[in-house]
């Protein structure tokens, strides 16, 4: 009788032990299924954020290299702290950029690149972090005071950005300069080599607010654009970790002290209230 029970006791501590086994397995498929720290396996280096953005363009990316600064900048250097990370920027070409980050010469962009359907064909973008519209700018005393009155004329953009789509899809201009930089494009107007210029409305109220001379902004232009973060289509738990980040920064107040930071402004409720949607993106810039 004492040895059936002795037997039946070390029969349920078997089961108790094998139930204890199989809820631990569950308990690591769960936490693997998660995707938590899954998106270090993704990054080219382990524990660093390498990030594409092409330098300068104010007020989203300025300064000299390691010590960059800007509205991107920051964001990226508080996402990248809040995933324990280390942040390495990298200058590029904004034309080239999609393809860089596309064959992994980066980990991410963060560049005010705008969300458009081409684009997405070749990389995964993560949700809005910025609306914006295009700027017209023309010298001082100019006869153009709209999008209409470009018929004929010289207008200058960025080369490969949504400023320079526009002047070429949408109006009637006579001839599209591409420059490398926002600053160019601006300095064109300045210089005479175009009679207006097309870039982020952004951009143009940050160089009108330092002080700049020899343009002024004509209009505002409503594309209905949404800057954001672009990625390989091969890291998607890269891509969902920076989205966490990003909506924690958003939701704790991050991102309204760094908007009036930069814009003396109140962030539109499109971005703070998440309404905004990565495909309603028309398409840097």
């Amino acid at each position: 009788m004492k040895k059936s029970r002795l037997i039946a006791l070390l029969s349920a501590l078997m089961i108790l032990a094998a139930m204890v086994v199989v809820v631990g397995c569950g308990s690591d498929d769960d936490s693997s299924s998660s995707g938590s720290g899954d998106f270090q396996s993704e990054l080219i280096t382990e524990g660093t954020l390498t990030v594409g953005s092409d330098i300068p363009y104010a007020p989203f990316e300025m300064g000299q290299a390691p010590d960059y600064t800007g509205f991107d900048i920051e964001l990226v250097n508080d996402i990248a702290e809040r995933l324990d990370l280390e942040t390495k920027i990298e200058d590029t070409a904004f034309d080239t950029i999609f393809t860089d980050v596309a064959q992994g010469k980066f980990d991410m962009v963060a560049s005010a690149a705008t969300i458009t359907p081409e684009r997405e064909q070749a990389v995964n973008f993560s949700d809005p972090y910025f609306e914006s519209e295009q700027a017209l700018l023309v010298p001082p005393g100019s006869d153009i005071t709209s999008v209409e009155d470009l018929s004929g004329a010289t207008v200058a953009a960025q080369d490969g950005t949504t400023g320079e789509a526009y002047a070429n899809d949408e109006t009637d201009a006579g001839q599209v300069r591409g420059f490398p930089t926002g600053a160019a494009a601006i300095a064109a107007v300045v210089n005479g080599q175009a009679e207006a210029a097309i870039i982020d409305a952004p951009v143009a109220e940050d160089a009108a607010s330092k002080g700049q001379s020899g343009f002024e902004i004509a209009t505002n232009i409503p594309t209905g654009e949404y800057y954001g973060f672009a990625f390989a289509k091969d890291t998607p738990e890269l891509l969902s970790a920076v989205n966490g980040a990003l909506s924690d920064l958003i939701e704790d107040g991050t991102y309204e002290k760094l908007f009036k930071k930069y814009f003396n402004a109140t962030p539109p409720a499109s971005i703070t209230d998440g309404t905004a949607s990565a495909d309603t993106g028309t398409t840097e810039e």
